[in-house]
């Protein structure tokens, strides 16, 4: 697996990547092959984003923000899902690369020697230092070099998941789609003509004169700023936002700069910034395996997903983000009425996600049905979030304690919640869709909610809590010691009374709960490598789940047994499991939810936020505890 090269974003200089020779591609060609995953890279501006394909095309983006239905949705159905298509007519060869230190994403098609069109993508940012974005649109630069090349542009855009029918305005180089889900304008170098549903542009981009395309949701602004300036902008804005080299976990996980780095970005492009959470992919529905009903809308924000995007950040420096995603997390938990419980996802804006339902009319990723949007498991019980939040403020404290202490009656509510519901059955970390159980995993986070509570009101010279929490606490902890741990087995176990391995259980040892070397630690990750492996490709868990169907391996597993591996003195192994993981990321580092190692094909929502965590915490103990590899 290679590096990110050096690219300017004008897009000249080196790059690396895969390359593939392909004749120009025809959107509306039902024949038309599916693209993997890896042929796709995503840029955004912190309030949603789009994936575009090695070529050329944008296969998916949902305007405004990243829970709105699609307006370009072929990812999920080659004829009525729509896109934006940009290519040379001729036949060509492409790669597509980051601008390094970026989100801007350049495509280089070789026409033949000597002669290239350059295609860079962006979605415009602020100035360096300001928070958000927010301008919907996506800003495409052409480049020719070597002779003239001709070009062809395809704009059809199908609102609201393909369910709205729109018309066109057109007038010379402005395109214009509008329906009763909202309008898009498309602009060009050369004039618009229709074509059935799609409006086609064609014309020649020469050598020297750099040309621009873009593509807009909603109203034009008042006043229009240069595409140039945007790219300028947007360019300064991420390389000034990326973390410097002397922070934590860049210092110490240096020699795996790109792949940290990039994680770095995607997890970025996944916030949303006017309030500071992160969603846990951009995408829905990509299916956990091919032609299989394990397809789940991910663009939502799930509390256990957003604090550990917010404790890597804070290891990258980013600290006013972590703080922008706890402010968050305490006022969703400072607004519960009575006996409400935390609700496991949310909205961006911090609302109840739309029931979950299925759009027939699509035929899914690869013909993976169902497509559904919305997400049932917003109204489950899964304790583990309060130990998640928690322990991000605990994190945080040690570098904002006044942030933290001003939040103390938010952390008390959420301790107590833990004390008062510890001991229900709950859905647990895999959105179980069957009965309820007492899960290890969720025991645990159980455990560090209060654990680390008590560490911020001793901090805080807060005494009175500390007696109660310590004694359900200790509680806790004789629990899974005593009914999550089967002595035949030798291993930690899913549930309470369910005798079968969960790769959650390789957390025990991450959290403080035992020691990484304890010796229960050491033969649950040995059996959980055996058995749900090979590894470091892992199932989650045995058993059924109440879905049915099966799945990839899991990704964030994977990254966890690298890490539990490492701090347990396993280090050859470590290193070994981290080697084969880092050699199945695509092109652009990019990582999906799951991966199917006998097809060598990725699975799942991408680019999924939680196996770019675990790649960052792998990184860091790695970098730990291995200085000298």
């Amino acid at each position: 697996m290679t590096g990110e090269g050096a690219v300017s974003p004008t897009g000249e200089g080196r790059t690396l990547g895969t390359t593939s020779s392909v004749a120009p591609i025809d959107a509306s060609e039902p024949g038309e092959p599916w693209l993997p995953l890896t042929d796709y890279g995503l840029i955004g501006n912190e309030k949603t984003g789009a994936l575009v394909s090695r070529h050329g095309s944008i296969d998916w983006a949902c305007f405004p923000r990243f829970d709105s239905p699609s307006v370009f949705g072929r990812l999920l159905d080659r004829q009525r899902g729509g896109s934006h298509r940009l290519a040379p007519t001729e036949h060509y060869t492409a790669h597509h690369q980051y601008v390094t230190g970026t989100n801007i994403l350049t495509t280089f098609f070789e026409i033949r020697p000597g002669v290239a069109l350059t295609l860079t993508d962006f979605m415009p940012m602020g100035p360096p230092g300001t928070s958000v974005g927010g301008d919907p649109r996506i800003v495409r630069q052409l480049r020719a070099r070597g002779a003239p090349v001709a070009v062809s542009i395809g704009a059809d855009p199908r609102f609201d998941y393909g369910r709205a029918t729109s018309t066109w305005m057109i007038e010379k180089e402005l395109a214009v789609a509008k329906s009763a889900a909202g309008q898009m304008s498309f602009t060009s170098p050369w004039p618009w003509r229709t074509e059935g549903p799609a409006a086609i542009s064609t014309g020649v981009v020469v050598p020297n004169v750099v040309v621009f395309a873009q593509v807009r949701f909603g109203d034009p602004p008042s006043v229009d700023p240069s595409p140039a300036s945007l790219l300028a902008v947007t360019d300064a804005y991420w390389r000034g936002w990326v973390s410097p080299p002397d922070a934590p976990l860049r210092r110490v996980a240096a020699r795996w700069q790109p792949w940290v780095e990039r994680s770095e970005l995607v997890l970025k492009l996944l916030s949303y910034a006017d309030v500071g959470a992160f969603v846990a992919a951009p995408t829905t529905s990509l299916p956990e395996w091919p032609s299989g009903a394990r397809n789940w809308d991910y663009r939502y924000v799930w509390i256990r997903d957003a604090a550990f995007t917010a404790q890597v950040f804070l290891l990258l420096g980013h600290i006013s983000e972590a703080r922008a995603y706890l402010g968050w997390a305490f006022d969703r938990a400072s607004s519960l009425q009575g006996d409400e419980e935390l609700r496991p996802v949310y909205t961006v804006d911090g609302g109840v996600p739309p029931a979950e339902i299925e759009l027939r009319h699509l035929e899914g990723y690869r013909g993976s049905r169902p497509v559904r949007v919305g997400n049932g498991a917003s109204d489950q019980r899964q304790l583990d979030i309060y130990g998640e939040i928690l322990d991000s403020a605990l994190i945080l404290e040690r570098l904002d304690p006044a942030f933290v202490r001003d939040h103390w009656s938010t952390i008390e509510r959420l301790a107590q919640r833990v004390t008062a519901r510890w001991a229900v059955p709950d859905s647990g970390i895999w959105e179980d869709r069957g009965d309820p159980a007492h899960h290890v995993y969720s025991k645990l986070m159980c455990w560090v909610a209060l654990d680390r509570a008590i560490q911020l009101a001793q901090k805080f010279g807060k005494r009175e809590p500390v007696d109660r929490w310590t004694r359900v606490a200790e509680e806790i902890r004789a629990a899974i010691l005593s009914r999550g741990y089967d002595d035949q087995l030798g291993t930690f176990v899913q549930a309470f009374d369910r005798p079968v391995l969960d790769a959650s259980a390789l957390r025990i040892g991450l959290s403080g709960f035992l020691p990484p070397t304890d010796p229960r630690v050491v033969s649950t990750i040995a059996a959980i490598e055996r058995t749900l492996g090979p590894g470091p490709f892992l199932q989650r868990y045995e058993g059924h789940d109440g879905i049915g169907g099966p799945e990839g391996s899991f990704l964030l597993c994977a990254f966890w047994l690298v890490e539990a591996l490492a701090r347990s003195g396993q280090m050859d192994r470590a290193l070994q499991h981290w080697r084969a993981l880092l050699d199945i990321a695509g092109p652009l580092l990019l990582f999906s939810e799951e991966f199917d190692p006998a097809s060598n094909q990725p699975l799942g929502n991408y680019p999924q936020a939680f196996t770019h965590i675990g790649l960052l915490r792998a990184a860091f103990a790695l970098g730990l505890l291995a200085p000298d590899e």
